[in-house]
């Protein structure tokens, strides 16, 4: 009987430990939005756990930098406001400081986008500028993101790990879209560079480049900068279409001569911006067999960022007058299911 009441007990003690650390779900957003847990990120992370999930509100407008110092999930509410007749979502103007690891952040509009852990990633987000702040950080990654800005690792002779997959990276400054990086994976992205002194991809070892879309539109310049098509660096860069490049006969296996008109749909916004062309050869070009960019491979592109299978208002009418007194209401929600 002793053995079986202290059975009990352990059964009831490991119990009371699973339901206490069960993750939790927190909205952040402004105090003048009903039920928010948190006005900010930072606020947020002295209470909350490992684990927990943090929902951005759409009106959660944040100015000043914050720091991520416990491994959790951040969900905000997509990057294009055309989405929604509100006109509004959540959106970080300073630098999210990612310094955990395995922190998740997902469809959040951000300036910019600092990896100091190992295994964070970044989902559907929009960014200016996305870099690896500390020498020692693993692999990270960047999925299905929209980046009008650049990338890159820690520094030029200590380089970064980072799987950047089906993303839009559009440069238009005097900086390479991607650089600083090794034994990383660049895979079915869209690499633009608008300007005339820079590159596309620069000071990369010992990655696989592959099914990539890397347009330069600069008139002087090449796709690939220093230190990319020296076999002896390791790089294995095949089936991506390129504006130009020279030395690209060390990887036969690409194709030359392209630009955005013959290459695009041009219709619509951001990702959408980047679909093939109707009957393209490229949509089985890649090494899947499948099309080449960000709309092939593993994760997609979807429109505007927004959060899968969360719904959204996309318009919300009030009626002016009360009618069998009650005032009616219309909403119309969407749910992003890809």
């Amino acid at each position: 009987m002793m053995i079986m009441k202290k059975l009990s007990l352990i059964a009831l003690v490991l119990t009371a430990s699973v339901i206490g650390t069960q993750a939790k779900s927190w909205k952040v957003g402004p105090s003048s939005v009903v039920g928010m847990d948190f006005a900010s990120i930072n606020d947020a992370m002295s209470k909350v756990s490992a684990g927990d999930t943090l929902y951005l509100d759409q009106y959660y407008i944040e100015g000043s930098e914050q720091d991520v110092t416990k491994r959790v999930v951040i969900i905000g509410t997509g990057y294009d406001i055309s989405l929604t007749d509100e006109q509004v979502v959540a959106t970080l103007t300073n630098t999210l400081n990612l310094k955990a690891n395995k922190v998740v952040v997902k469809s959040v509009k951000l300036s910019k986008a600092f990896f100091y852990g190992d295994d964070c990633t970044l989902e559907r987000c929009y960014a200016t500028y996305i870099h690896t702040a500390s020498s020692t950080a693993g692999m990270n990654h960047i999925y299905s993101c929209f980046i009008e800005g650049y990338t890159d690792g820690y520094e030029q002779w200590t380089r970064s790990k980072l799987d950047i997959q089906n993303s839009v990276i559009v440069c238009d400054s005097s900086h390479d879209n991607i650089q600083s990086l090794t034994s990383s994976i660049i895979k079915n992205n869209v690499i633009i560079h608008n300007g005339y002194y820079n590159k596309c991809l620069s000071y990369i070892d010992n990655t696989e480049i592959a099914d990539n879309i890397i347009l330069h539109t600069g008139s002087s310049n090449s796709d690939f900068g220093d230190y990319i098509l020296d076999s002896g660096l390791g790089n294995a860069i095949e089936h991506n279409v390129l504006s130009r490049t020279s030395a690209i006969e060390l990887f036969p296996n690409n194709k030359t001569g392209f630009s955005i008109a013959s290459v695009f749909l041009q219709e619509g916004t951001f990702s959408d911006y980047y679909r093939l062309l109707e009957d393209s050869p490229l949509a089985t070009y890649a090494t899947d067999g499948g099309e080449v960019g960000c709309h092939g491979g593993m994760f997609g592109c979807p429109s505007g960022g927004r959060p899968q299978y969360i719904p959204y208002f996309t318009k919300v009418t009030v009626g002016s007058r009360v009618e069998n007194g009650k005032l009616p209401v219309s909403v119309t929600i969407k749910i992003q299911d890809e």
